[in-house]
C-alpha cells in the first residue's frame, strides 16, 4: 500500500542503492522528489558512484521528480549550517508540504524538526518497508550499511537487536 509524499537527501538514496533496496521507495511512496543540490551530489558529482545510475534511471522513469527550492532566501539561511543537500531537501519538504524529508544525518534532521518538517532516515525506512510487508531481514541490511560506512552508534544497533537498555 503506497502513502505518502517524500523528499529525499543523498545519504538515503546512495545508502538504499549500496544494500539493493533502491527500488523500494517507488514501492513504498506515491511520490519521491529531489531537489537540485542532491541531483548535483548524487548524479553529477557522484557520477560513475553508487546510486547515480540508479537515480537517473528512476528520473526517467518519472517515479522520482526533480524540482528547484523556490525559497532561496530560506535556502541560504538554512545552508550556514547544514549541506546543500540537507538544505534543500528540508525547503522543498516545506514548500510542497510533503509528508516527510528522507534524511539521515542528526543535524539536519534536528534543524527538520525546528521547521516543523518530519523525517524518516534509512533505518526508518528499512522498517516502514517490513512494516508494509516487505520481507526484508533488518540485521542483515543494517550490517550491510555499517560495511559500507553507514554510522550508527552502538547505543542504537545494541537496542535494535540486543534487546539492551
Amino acid at each position: 500500500m503506497k502513502a505518502f509524499h517524500v523528499v529525499a537527501d543523498s545519504s538515503c538514496l546512495i545508502g538504499l542503492a549500496q544494500i539493493k533496496l533502491f527500488n523500494i521507495l517507488k514501492e513504498l511512496f506515491l511520490e519521491v522528489f529531489i531537489p537540485e543540490a542532491v541531483y548535483k551530489e548524487v548524479v553529477i558529482e557522484g557520477k560513475n558512484e553508487v546510486g547515480s545510475q540508479e537515480t537517473v534511471n528512476a528520473i526517467k522513469e518519472g517515479w522520482i521528480k526533480k524540482k528547484i527550492v523556490q525559497d532561496k532566501v530560506a535556502a541560504k539561511a538554512l545552508s550556514s549550517i547544514l549541506g546543500a543537500g540537507e538544505t534543500e531537501t528540508i525547503i522543498l519538504a516545506k514548500e510542497l508540504d510533503l509528508d516527510y524529508a528522507l534524511i539521515d544525518e542528526k543535524m539536519a534532521r534536528a534543524e527538520a524538526g525546528l521547521m516543523e518538517v518530519k523525517v524518516i532516515g534509512t533505518i526508518g525506512l528499512i522498517d516502514f518497508a517490513i512494516e508494509s510487508g516487505f520481507e526484508i531481514d533488518k540485521k542483515s541490511i543494517i550490517d550491510q550499511l555499517i560495511k559500507k560506512g553507514f554510522r550508527i552508534s552502538d547505543k542504537l544497533y545494541k537496542k535494535m537487536f540486543l534487546n539492551s537498555k
